[in-house]
């Protein structure tokens, strides 16, 4: 599983993809690979990708985010601000995996 958190600048989801990829360590889960980009960038990007999960400082894109995501056949969520926020690595993956899973 290809997950790709994206928000404004990148910045703030970098920090969390780098505890995700420590907590996938920690779980010793070997197919799942996540990256953080920008919502400029997501139309160029989302095909390599099958799960696309928002920051909750760009909701109001979500229109075009779940449009986009259809298309594409990409499943996405928001990722709750208190979840973000609190940048809780454990319920963010949890979240996508959840999310691929159902």
């Amino acid at each position: 599983m290809k997950i790709l958190l994206v928000c404004a600048g990148g910045m703030s989801t970098s920090l969390i993809v780098e505890k995700m990829k420590k907590e996938i360590e920690k779980r010793k889960i070997e197919d799942i690979k996540v990256d953080a980009n920008t919502i400029e960038e997501l139309e160029q990007v989302i095909d390599d990708y099958d799960v696309v999960m928002v920051g909750p400082q760009i909701r109001y894109k979500e229109p075009y985010i779940k449009n986009l995501c259809a298309q594409r056949g990409k499943k996405y969520t928001i990722i709750p601000p208190a979840i973000y926020g609190s940048v809780d690595s454990t319920k963010i993956l949890d979240l996508a995996i959840n999310l691929i899973n159902n």
